[in-house]
């Protein structure tokens, strides 16, 4: 288990969390392994906790893809648990932190630099890079399952943008499987 808070300062440390990461926690991706899932779990609790600070965007983009993707089902299933924990605590500002964000369409924004958009860089994942550089790239991405994020990774950093791979050894593995 990491290290959930800043030493120097205990300042919180600040992550902007991928749909893919409760999703995960709860059992919803097959290509991760059984100790992935935990990892995600363990995440998730820090968060609930209070040991983690939650970046989202003030206009729901985030938020409305929560609740797109959260199964509808037991509260303990970590994806509702997750969506209910943001709904009762978004005004929290010491547990979330909301920033504004530009929507130019459904899937650009103003903050996303042309260089991620012509990388290729998902349509759907561009709310979270655009919240990363609203926030000034204080906030980490926690990325989990989607192994796109590996090829990505040197143009996010070169844009000032840092991704923490909760199961980083298996997204390599995965991404060197798909791109040979």
């Amino acid at each position: 288990m990491q290290q959930w808070k800043e030493k120097e300062n205990c300042k919180m440390v600040e992550y902007i969390v991928d749909t893919n990461v409760p999703l995960v926690a709860q059992g919803e991706a097959e290509q991760m392994s059984l100790n992935c899932q935990k990892e995600c779990a363990l995440f998730l609790e820090e968060l609930f906790n209070g040991h983690i600070k939650l970046v989202i965007d003030s206009d729901y983009h985030l938020i409305g893809e929560y609740s797109n993707k959260m199964t509808k089902g037991s509260q303990a299933q970590y994806g509702n648990r997750f969506l209910k924990w943001i709904l009762s605590n978004q005004a929290n500002h010491s547990k979330i932190k909301t920033v504004d964000i530009h929507a130019v369409d459904q899937y650009n924004f103003e903050e996303v630099p042309q260089s991620l958009v012509d990388l290729g860089f998902d349509n759907s994942d561009r709310k979270f890079v655009a919240v990363a550089i609203a926030n000034n790239n204080q906030a980490k991405i926690a990325q989990s399952a989607d192994s796109k994020w590996i090829g990505w990774e040197e143009a996010l950093k070169k844009e000032g943008i840092h991704v923490h791979f909760l199961c980083r050894q298996e997204l390599d593995v995965i991404f060197k499987k798909k791109t040979g």
